[in-house]
């Protein structure tokens, strides 16, 4: 009886290996930060700030063959991503881009070597024309609430068990500008607790910057409680076990992208 159990358990393993590659998952919301809101949705942030828990940080270039229009935006023609430094030198274009390469142009085998993304290839200053950014997966920890009366902000950070190993992710693209900000918070955070940043409870907010508009800023609260580490390492795990998704082309009434500027000589056949 035992063998069967076994095998039957081999079986379903397999079963559920066809079944989750037929299904994408999609869950959770991005975590808009333009014009220097923050919004969840269409609900800004009370504060302008986020309690939460980083559980997975993703490095993505982008690509786009025009300046960003907030009325109509459209994905990159070339993307990348990558999880930490030992599959940066690797880094190149994302397989999802085959299915339409009538919109997506990879424009290079990896994004090292490629000339959009070396300093100075940008239309204008001495920046890169390719957008180098972190993608986080967040998990709410707590939420702000205006005291009354005062300007200043009342933090209730979550600790049930259950809403940690249930709440739904959100995701957040940094701009270029808030890179530099990351990496000096998960520096800051090793050193003063020996932890990464899913191990901590982390406020990101918005400052305002004279010359980028604004820029996204953390600072840690405190280190994830005893009682909350083994549900939240969970979550982690998965986030970052995750396949990383690609963009999907636009839809057929949309403009098709306009080369110009320093996107000259667009590769449209390159194979990955």
């Amino acid at each position: 009886m035992g063998n069967a159990i076994t095998s039957y358990d081999d079986i379903y393993a397999k079963r559920m290996q066809q079944a989750t590659q037929g299904e994408q998952l999609r869950q959770g919301m991005f975590l808009s930060t333009r014009g220097g809101i923050l919004k969840l949705g269409d609900i800004e942030l009370p504060g302008n700030q986020a309690c939460v828990i980083i559980l997975d940080w993703v490095r993505e270039n982008t690509l786009y063959s025009d300046r960003y229009n907030p009325d109509s935006p459209q994905p990159p023609i070339c993307y990348a991503f990558a999880r930490g430094p030992a599959e940066e030198d690797e880094m190149g274009p994302h397989p999802s881009m085959q299915a339409d390469l009538n919109y997506f142009q990879p424009q290079n085998d990896i994004c090292k070597t490629c000339q959009h993304n070396q300093w100075g290839s940008a239309d204008k200053g001495r920046g890169k024309a390719c957008q180098n950014r972190r993608r986080l997966t967040m998990l709410p920890a707590g939420v702000f609430q205006p005291k009354r009366g005062s300007r200043d902000m009342d933090l209730d950070i979550f600790n049930d068990v259950k809403h940690f190993e249930t709440a739904d992710t959100a995701f957040m693209k940094l701009p270029v500008t808030s890179v530099d900000n990351w990496g000096k918070y998960v520096h800051q955070v090793g050193e003063a607790t020996n932890r990464s940043p899913d191990g901590v409870i982390t406020r990101i907010y918005t400052e305002p910057h004279p010359k980028y508009q604004y820029t996204i800023n953390f600072e840690f609260l405190e280190k994830v409680p005893d009682e909350l580490v083994q549900a939240v390492m969970r979550r982690a795990d998965i986030a970052q076990a995750a396949q990383i998704e690609g963009y999907m082309p636009p839809k057929e009434d949309a403009a098709a992208p306009q080369q110009g500027g320093s996107l000259r000589g667009l590769r449209r056949s390159f194979a990955r």
